[in-house]
């Protein structure tokens, strides 16, 4: 069931996330740039997140979550997760991942949420995410015509949006508290990341200066992987898993944001506007801004 708190407290949770996800591209980014490879940020984001949880996951066990859940949260959003969407972006462009990755996930979870919790679906809502969808498009849409792109990133990036999304409605499904579920997955993927490093034979990880390792760590591994997972586990306990999933559409505007004003990259009309689209969009699906309801004057 979701957690009895008031709403304002999941929306300030699901905004603490934005912010730390958001910054993702800039820090991967940074991270290539020193010639880190993708496996690389990988294993420093999942090693430093499952030893900082190792200890509360020996505390607790995997008590509550079956098998089957263990399997769905640790790829939906662990190792298999960001191994998928990395790959896509081998085939095809961010541009593509920024719209097609965020739509999935919001799609996804809202239908999941609706057929399996039965959360209500009014037109507000309906009208809240048709705003978020258009504002997506907007962002990417430059992208779309002149970046190139294929089928198979695509498809992994739609992917990948599903498998966020099964971890969203997990949470829901087994009523998985948020530090229980961030510790599963960062200590399973920690596991996984072995054979990562086995297998990666230009890894920078030996040779890299420990500046840039120590930056990675910090914020791939505690801000990413363990803050920002609980922060976002809270909110979909709040708000419930279609609304807490408003917040992952967010996070391509406001890495569009930090890129202009911590890159300097350039920025369209057209993304500007998206970006107005979507957060007006999240306020109407939030109901954080309701219709007046006119009073009948008595008789």
């Amino acid at each position: 069931m979701t957690d009895n708190s008031h709403p304002l407290k999941g929306v300030f949770f699901g905004i603490v996330t934005v912010l730390i996800w958001a910054a993702f591209p800039i820090f991967t980014k940074i991270s290539f740039e020193e010639a880190l490879t993708p496996s690389d940020v990988n294993i420093l984001r999942y090693a430093t997140a499952g030893i900082f949880m190792l200890p509360f996951l020996l505390r607790r066990g995997f008590s509550g979550i079956p098998p089957i859940g263990l399997l769905i949260i640790v790829c939906g959003a662990g190792v298999p997760y960001l191994m998928t969407v990395s790959q896509g972006l081998q085939y095809s462009s961010a541009g593509h991942f920024a719209l097609i990755t965020p739509s999935t996930m919001l799609l996804c979870s809202t239908l999941g949420g609706c057929l399996l919790f039965k959360e209500p679906f009014g037109p507000m809502r309906m009208l809240g995410m048709v705003m978020v969808l258009c504002g997506l498009v907007l962002v990417g849409i430059d992208s779309l015509h002149t970046q190139v792109s294929s089928w198979q990133g695509d498809a992994l990036f739609v992917l990948g949006g599903f498998l966020w999304s099964c971890f969203t409605l997990s949470l829901r499904q087994w009523h998985i508290e948020p530090l229980h579920a961030t510790a599963v997955v960062a200590c399973l993927s920690m596991l996984l990341c072995v054979p990562l490093f086995v297998l990666d034979s230009e890894s920078q990880l030996l040779t890299a200066s420990w500046q840039i390792l120590a930056t990675q760590a910090v914020y791939q591994g505690l801000f990413s992987a363990i803050l920002a997972l609980i922060f976002y586990s809270q909110a979909v306990s709040v708000l419930g898993p279609g609304k807490g999933a408003i917040f992952g559409a967010i996070v391509p505007g406001v890495s569009l944001l930090m890129a202009i004003g911590i890159l300097g990259e350039p920025a369209t009309l057209l993304q500007y506007a998206g970006v107005v689209v979507i957060f007006t969009g999240v306020i109407v699906t939030l109901e954080l801004i309701k219709p007046a309801r006119k009073q009948q004057k008595p008789v």
